[in-house]
């Protein structure tokens, strides 16, 4: 693959960015992106403001705000925190009452139906009577009837499942606390079971983590029997596409249009001659979800389901899931202000530090914790010690034999064949990335404890770290020859930089 669509899962814009959402699907992306740019990949990174998300219609009610208006006051937060923490989309869009956004939903809306895989059917759905308001997710609460913990009905944190609202134990009004009761509504199904055995095969070719692919191998074991999904949620939150109420369709399903809008929007104001919407027809184009696991059910099952069928979307598919990231211990509320704000942390630290210390603890393949005096003894050592030494042995160093032939040391070759392959479209990892630049770092640091700076190391450090540390790795090649980057560019199979 050479050409990427790289996507985040759109935040609900019901408030800031803390350190737990960056340490998620938002710097992985990124990271992503800059690694494959470094190879000379063609890439687009996207992500958009998930303004039909009911959890938004929540929080809008509970401070007695317009949902509407909260999603462009907390989008605007939301864009300066990422550009704060260094993490540079190529284009934010914002879908409420983007036409753009409508437009995409309606073609793969009406591709389904026209396909046969939408279909109506009368279900029994969560409402409260004493507050009026329907369960399909925000408002409702109970126990999920696959892993038994507490899940809103709509996707379930815990396994990741789809929960059945009917079949959910105890389940309550998130607002009074009252049992719910089920009324029968005319909703539309994504038949699931129709294509079961054609999208297994479609999504188990797509690279993504081990417990990802055991977890798509669960849904579709026998003894499970995928059911259809919802896709419409009358009378709650949701693109109301047509005349009536069967026709609002929910965000769960509306990703992936929220993706190709995005793309749309940015081909419309693009100024280069390519035009990145082209991409989607495209064989040798894969799109990279960066996601949380909770999220699975929705990307990797329900968006690959949506162009199954569809034989002039020829794009590919890869998955990278993680799980949650902790605090002190605990899990990270916003309620309980148990939180660490990205602007608040950046301002305190810089975003190369802080982007650093979270991909080596990135949840990758299982929940992880954020210790904040182990951050800060962490940073003292690598940022204010360690990373100034080194600066300060390059601005001394003798450059006389600039051109002398590269000898690389066992451990080093051994560092780039790690390297090459956590940076991989197929397989790759921050996690892993970061963890080899603090093998160059101890190593420097053992070597510099003996007042020997290894050039070998501090060129490797500089070209490597980029992804990670951009603005510390700018700064280590300021000290550095062209002739030192560009042999080690291609030693490393990288092209010429601005190439």
């Amino acid at each position: 693959m050479n050409k990427y669509i790289v996507t985040i899962t759109p935040p609900t814009p019901n408030g800031d960015l803390h350190v737990g959402h960056i340490a998620g699907p938002f710097l992985s992306a990124d990271i992503f992106t800059r690694v494959q740019r470094l190879k000379g990949k063609k890439c687009y990174l996207l992500s958009y403001s998930d303004d039909y998300q009911s959890y938004l219609q929540r929080k809008a009610e509970e401070i007695g705000v317009n949902a509407p208006a909260l999603a462009k006051e907390n989008s605007k937060k939301i864009q300066e925190s990422l550009s704060l923490i260094d993490i540079k989309l190529d284009h934010w869009l914002e879908s409420y009452n983007n036409p753009y956004f409508e437009d995409a939903v309606k073609i793969l809306y009406q591709s389904c139906l026209d396909k046969g895989i939408i279909a109506p059917k009368v279900s029994l759905e969560p409402y409260c009577e004493n507050c009026e308001k329907w369960g399909y997710e925000s408002f409702a609460r109970g126990g999920c009837n696959h892993c038994s913990e507490s899940s809103d009905p709509s996707q379930c944190e815990s396994c990741a499942m789809a929960p059945d609202a009917f079949e959910m134990t105890n389940l309550r009004c998130v607002l009074c606390n009252e049992k719910v009761v089920y009324k029968h509504v005319e909703r539309n199904f994504l038949l699931l079971p129709a294509i079961a055995e054609k999208l297994k095969e479609k999504i188990l070719s797509s690279p993504m983590r081990p417990q990802l692919k055991e977890w798509v191998q669960k849904v579709f074991a026998h003894d499970r029997k995928i059911k259809a999904w919802g896709v419409t949620r009358p009378y709650e939150s949701g693109l109301k596409l047509y005349a009536d109420e069967n026709h609002r369709i929910h965000t769960w399903f509306m990703g992936l249009a929220g993706y190709l809008a995005t793309l749309k929007e940015l081909s419309e104001k693009n100024a280069n001659a390519d035009n990145p919407y082209d991409l989607i027809y495209d064989d040798s184009t894969c799109m990279v979800n960066f996601l949380g696991m909770d999220c699975s059910y929705s990307h990797v099952l329900v968006y690959p389901a949506q162009t199954l069928l569809n034989d002039e979307l020829r794009f590919k598919n890869a998955f990278y899931t993680n799980f949650f990231l902790k605090l002190d211990g605990k899990d990270f509320s916003t309620s309980r202000n148990h939180a660490i704000w990205v602007k608040d942390i950046v301002k305190n630290a810089c975003s190369d530090s802080v982007r650093f210390y979270v991909s080596l603890i990135s949840p990758e393949q299982s929940s992880e914790n954020f210790i904040v005096e182990e951050f800060w003894t962490w940073r003292n050592h690598i940022f204010n010690y360690l990373l100034p030494k080194i600066f300060d042995n390059l601005e001394k160093m003798n450059f006389d034999n600039i051109t002398s032939p590269i000898v690389l040391s066992e451990s080093e070759t051994k560092i780039i064949e790690r390297w090459q392959k956590y940076s991989r479209y197929d397989t790759f990892s921050i996690k892993e990335i970061a963890s080899e630049l603090m093998e160059i770092l101890e190593l420097l640091n053992a070597k510099l404890n003996y007042n020997i700076l290894d050039k070998n190391l501090a060129v490797l450090f500089a070209i490597l770290s980029e992804p990670i540390i951009p603005k510390t790795s700018q700064k280590l090649k300021k000290y550095l020859t062209h002739y030192d980057i560009d042999s080690f560019n291609s030693l490393l199979n990288l092209p010429k930089p601005g190439v």
